[in-house]
């Protein structure tokens, strides 16, 4: 068999998938996408219901134009190609039922720079029953959050939010509570989610300024990349399912799709997960046992809870809402909810509202385990004391619980598998975006990046072409991004013949 032509197969057209087709095409690389659903978009996929555009899953506000996703844009020289619109509205902290008998949230609005909590301190404090001292303590907190360097974020990498929160709040009640908003971020709880990653998330936010949510909703960013791919002679497949990715003697050859059609290449990217990528869609005998055993001892982002909601009028007086509900002894349940119509009123009927919010059931202990509804209604409980008058005005109540696996059960499709950013899988610890086999590269959010949600999965797909083109040896222009300066050096540790550096992002 000869060897493979250079063209790369990219499966899955999320937005790491997506992007990385894009760049590839960009980069003069002939690019083919292929899709298994019949439209585009994967996790950032949309779907209609009464007049009403709703995002597949709760997507957290990013960076817009202001962070990864722009720079996709930039790099391709179409830096406006996507209206990011910014929300007169701020986002706010909610937090529900603090004391016994208390039926609607407190509300603590935040700064344009989320970072500057510490101006809010007497509010956040009230929210979350912080006793004076340890008000002070949690401005101490975020006043230390703001000052960190980047090489004190790494040093919070391994710790988790929950123990970041204890060295200035010891009490453990509130430590669990403050860590579960830090947490958020990264769909994780403050007892799981790496410190240093929600912090460089919560940063990465504050320097961006305002808030900004894509015109159209959030399935404009993969429709978008993949049309301007297409513009640079990408192909782009939907209804097309791989079957396996075909690999010799630890080399990409290709792809073959379910229908038997064989699609010969050199460069395979795959945005299906780590896991799949691994055990389903090679096999785990094309790869090292060292390899293997930490993709499997990888814990991956765990189930959501979600609804989307369907309003008469306008309720919600933020951009996107964060809290915690529960107090008074009982487990906090953290919860966010974003009002994707106070960014683009175009998303549903005139005068409607739509809301898509989403929280880790079992995140802090709070989430019921009386049954699979128990807790999307405690989501729901939460949100009707956030939005008082939410649910009588609902025209339409979509409720789901989605697994890191993929698995959906409502309407909108699957979650794209991502590996959970906790201590030990951010940062250096990242699961690299290249693999053992030759040819072979993971984009999205199981590989690679920094940040969160859409963020993490655009910068996961330029960290992945940049290290494509640098094992073909082409120039990568100026300057180089520190990242690539590790991949650099890393490149001689592979040509020896290491595995160890499969394991983990380049140090």
């Amino acid at each position: 068999m000869d060897e493979a032509p250079l063209r790369a197969v990219v499966i899955g057209s999320g937005v790491g998938g997506a992007a990385a087709a894009l760049l590839l095409a960009h980069a003069g690389i002939p690019a083919l996408l292929v899709e298994k659903e019949r439209r585009l978009g994967g996790s950032s996929a949309a779907y209609e219901r009464d007049g009403f555009r709703i995002d597949t899953t709760t997507h957290m506000l990013g960076c817009g134009d202001q962070g990864p996703l722009g720079d996709v844009l930039r790099r391709v020289g179409q830096g406006d190609a996507i209206t990011f619109q910014q929300s007169d509205e701020p986002a706010a902290l909610c937090f529900t039922g603090a004391r016994a008998g208390t039926a609607r949230a407190r509300r603590v609005v935040l700064r344009a720079d989320l970072l500057r909590l510490a101006g809010t301190a007497l509010d956040l404090a009230r929210g979350l029953d912080l006793t004076p001292l340890e008000a002070a303590g949690a401005a101490r907190l975020f006043a230390h959050a703001a000052a960190m360097r980047d090489v004190d974020l790494a040093a919070c990498d391994d710790v988790t939010a929950e123990a970041y929160v204890a060295r200035f709040i010891p009490r453990a009640a509130a430590a669990a509570r403050l860590g579960g908003l830090l947490g958020l971020p990264l769909l994780l709880p403050g007892a799981e989610a790496s410190a240093g990653e929600a912090l460089f998330s919560l940063r990465r936010l504050a320097r961006a300024g305002r808030q900004r949510y894509p015109e159209g909703g959030a399935s404009r960013i993969p429709e978008v990349f993949c049309r301007l791919a297409r513009e640079l002679g990408a192909a782009v497949w939907t209804g097309a399912t791989v079957r396996r990715v075909l690999v010799r003697d630890r080399r990409v050859q290709g792809v073959e799709l379910e229908d038997g059609t064989a699609l010969p290449a050199r460069i395979v990217v795959s945005a299906a997960g780590l896991l799949r990528t691994v055990s389903g869609l090679v096999g785990e005998p094309h790869f090292p046992d060292a390899y293997v055993a930490r993709v499997r001892a990888l814990a991956p982002q765990p189930r959501l809870v979600e609804v989307k909601i369907g309003l008469r009028r306008r309720l919600v007086p933020a951009g996107a809402l964060a809290g915690l509900a529960g107090g008074a002894g009982a487990p906090a349940f953290p919860f966010y909810c974003l009002a994707p119509t106070r960014f683009d009123p175009s998303l549903a009927p005139p005068g409607h509202e739509l809301l898509c919010a989403c929280a880790v059931p079992g995140g802090s202990g709070g989430a019921s385990r009386a049954g699979p509804g128990a807790p999307v209604d405690e989501l729901l409980r939460a949100l009707s004391a956030a939005v008082p008058g939410v649910l009588s005005q609902a025209i339409f109540v979509d409720g789901s619980i989605q697994d890191g696996g993929g698995e959906a059960c409502a309407p909108g499709g699957e979650l794209a598998s991502g590996t959970a950013q906790t201590p030990g899988q951010v940062g250096r610890a990242r699961p690299a975006v290249y693999t053992p086999v030759r040819g072979l590269y993971l984009a999205g959010r199981a590989a690679g990046g920094r940040g969160a949600g859409m963020d993490l999965a655009a910068s996961s797909a330029m960290e992945c072409v940049d290290r494509i083109l640098v094992d073909l040896g082409r120039d990568l222009g100026a300057p180089a991004p520190p990242a690539l300066l590790d991949i650099a050096g890393d490149l001689l540790g592979r040509a020896a013949g290491s595995t160890a550096s499969w394991l983990t992002r380049p140090r």
